[in-house]
């Protein structure tokens, strides 16, 4: 008696998920209102990128090295073959992106900031005065 009571209890609670699945997909929105909804979301999704790159870059340049930390980044990744616009010391999208594949080949933080690793690496920092030492460092 307690396994028909059983096999009931559990032929009912399988036909009450199935008529709960097939009414949801009753109520499910067509294949053409799926596509609507993606390229919203793709284009909303988009919008929130673009507006923390956008956030990004403002504090990227209201963290600007002065002209001289990067006319002598500039020197060096010309130097390593890196960068090949001209060395006027402004931090332009060229120089950023010089310094993210500089970055990228010594294994940093690929920032296209010139922080204190990459000036460390790049031998800006008091310590490492000269120039030649990241040259050096690549030709030994």
């Amino acid at each position: 008696m307690r396994s028909i009571f059983a096999v009931l209890v559990a032929s009912l609670v399988v036909l009450c998920m199935l008529y709960v699945l097939v009414s949801e997909d009753r109520n499910a929105p067509s294949s053409s209102e799926l596509m609507q909804r993606t390229k919203t979301f793709d284009a909303g999704d988009r919008l929130v990128q673009a507006l923390m790159l956008r956030r990004q870059r403002q504090s990227d340049y209201s963290n600007t090295p002065n002209t001289d930390q990067v006319s002598k980044a500039q020197e060096v990744l010309k130097n390593n073959g890196i960068y090949s616009g001209p060395v006027d010391g402004r931090m332009t999208q060229d120089t950023r992106d010089a310094i993210r594949s500089f970055q990228e080949s010594h294994q940093l933080n690929m920032t296209g900031t010139i922080d204190d690793e990459t000036a460390r690496e790049l031998g800006l920092q008091a310590g490492n005065d000269s120039l030649l030492s990241t040259n050096q460092k690549q030709d030994g």
